[in-house]
């Protein structure tokens, strides 16, 4: 996998994404998770795209951008994700993830082959369907340039962590509960487990484990 070319992997890829109800289904899931994958998506859902974007680095192999997000958003706050946000009017998926790709990484993306899509995501907590565009594009020639509103920092993730099982565990997650808008003490919240990958110091889970689950499920079929 490692040393696999551009132009073959993109073909792979192409092929697996033409029909996404082949798709694996979506694991790693929360066990609080109603609202996010098992229930219908709700008709006012807003539309956004993250991009899933792969590029070759000589000394990682295939490698992954992933951002840690600032601990003051309302959203997500501190969680780690892929590059993404609202698809706007007349916009498409693709060209959103691209947009905000470049918005939130201060580098303009140079897409060598579109690949197609991994199943949509209903993320309950910010009410968005997320649609996750998958390509690969040319290694960026210049240091990573975040936007701090939105960026914490910019996390290149090797691709081969995916499958490694000592990059897989079971977190606790404490969530609090609330009066209003306030949070009651920690000690009266729900207590939940979610499967997560590990890479370094950061938990990836969520969506975000959802979606790169499903891309290292179906990179294992080529192997």
């Amino acid at each position: 996998m490692q040393h696999i070319l551009a132009e073959e992997l993109a073909e792979f890829l192409a092929f697996r994404l033409r029909d996404t109800a082949s798709l694996p289904r979506p694991r790693m899931g929360p066990q609080l998770s109603y609202g996010r994958h098992r229930g219908p998506v709700p008709r006012h859902a807003r539309l956004a795209a993250v991009a899933v974007t792969l590029y070759h680095d000589p000394q990682t192999g295939w490698t992954l951008p992933l951002t840690l997000r600032p601990h003051h958003l309302q959203h997500h706050a501190g969680q780690v994700c892929l590059p993404g946000g609202q698809i706007e009017a007349q916009e498409t998926a693709p060209q959103a993830a691209i947009r905000e790709f470049e918005e939130e990484l201060g580098v303009t993306p140079e897409v060598l082959y579109e690949c197609g899509a991994l199943s949509s995501q209903y993320v309950y907590g910010s009410g968005n369907l997320v649609h996750p565009v998958v390509s690969i594009i040319q290694r960026p020639g210049k240091p990573w340039s975040p936007d701090p509103s939105e960026v914490h920092e910019v996390i290149p993730m090797p691709l081969s962590v995916l499958n490694q099982p000592e990059h897989r565990i079971d977190m606790v997650r404490r969530r609090p509960l609330r009066l209003g808008s306030m949070p009651v003490d920690e000690v009266d919240g729900m207590v939940f487990h979610a499967a997560a990958f590990r890479y370094g110091q950061h938990l990836i889970w969520g969506a975000t484990a959802q979606i790169l689950d499903q891309l290292a499920r179906i990179l294992q079929t080529r192997d």
